[in-house]
């Protein structure tokens, strides 16, 4: 039996540690639309699992538009600390407050580009999770796509056996097929026409775009993310429509200074 005033007091709760976008799913959705091997199902990793809560906050469009940059990487360090902090928190508070069992999903997961060259998926997946949440949907390029913020975002999970109403998963694909997110890639990892577990996707080497990482990582202007920061969708970037949201010029001193 759902509880209206449970989910409302946990979205509120949510959202009161920073998250932008909340979104409910049932564990039941990695089986009745599976887009995953079941050793992913979070069902299968905790068998108390019945729901998941997706939160999304924003990368700023003028700080990701300089990278791969210093600059770039300390926005994208310190969002992941803020998801990784609302996701703790609000596990806890759906343990001590609510009493139901709860743990949340790192954002990202995995041990590093040498982890993901041995292991080429991290051990959760918060953009299938986010698509089952109505959070977004999966875009060409493999991330999840927002109507707010485009695929300009950073994502955590909360798991817990709280029975909590699901969201409606968004119908329509946010993605336009634009192919920009092919064309800008610097490491050309992305193909049309590959076959891939969630199809229609552009084909996606994994191994290219770790390695481009890594050589990122060398010179400290990690991450890349041109397919998410480049990405035409989102209202997020409608201000800029008239003026260049970084030059070329403080692009580059931005890539130098600092990196």
């Amino acid at each position: 039996m759902y509880d209206d005033n449970l989910k409302n007091s946990i979205v509120s709760k949510a959202r009161e540690l920073g998250a932008d976008i909340v979104g409910v799913c049932s564990v039941e959705s990695w089986k009745d639309e599976p887009l995953q091997s079941p050793e992913f199902w979070p069902q299968n990793i905790w068998p108390w699992a019945k729901t998941v809560i997706v939160m999304a906050i924003p990368l700023l469009y003028p700080m990701s538009a300089t990278a791969p940059s210093m600059v770039f990487k300390e926005q994208y360090d310190t969002s992941n600390r803020i998801t990784d902090n609302m996701a703790y928190f609000l596990a806890k508070y759906i343990m001590h407050e609510k009493h139901y069992r709860a743990i949340f999903f790192p954002r990202d997961c995995y041990d590093g580009m040498e982890a993901l060259l041995r292991h080429e998926a991290a051990a959760f997946s918060h953009v299938v999770a986010g698509y089952y949440a109505g959070v977004g949907t999966i875009g060409d390029s493999h991330n999840l796509i927002t109507a707010q913020f485009g695929p300009r975002i950073r994502l955590v999970s909360v798991i817990t056996d709280a029975p909590i109403v699901p969201d409606s998963k968004i119908e329509k694909n946010l993605c336009i097929h634009c192919k920009k997110c092919l064309k800008c890639c610097p490491s050309q990892c992305f193909t049309e026409g590959g076959e891939e577990e969630l199809s229609g996707l552009y084909g996606f080497d994994r191994d290219k775009c770790t390695l481009y990482h890594m050589d990122l990582i060398k010179h400290h202007r990690f991450p890349c993310g041109y397919c998410a920061t480049f990405c035409p969708v989102g209202e997020d970037i409608k201000m800029y429509s008239s003026v260049e949201a970084v030059s070329e010029t403080g692009k580059k001193h931005c890539q130098t200074y600092g990196s």
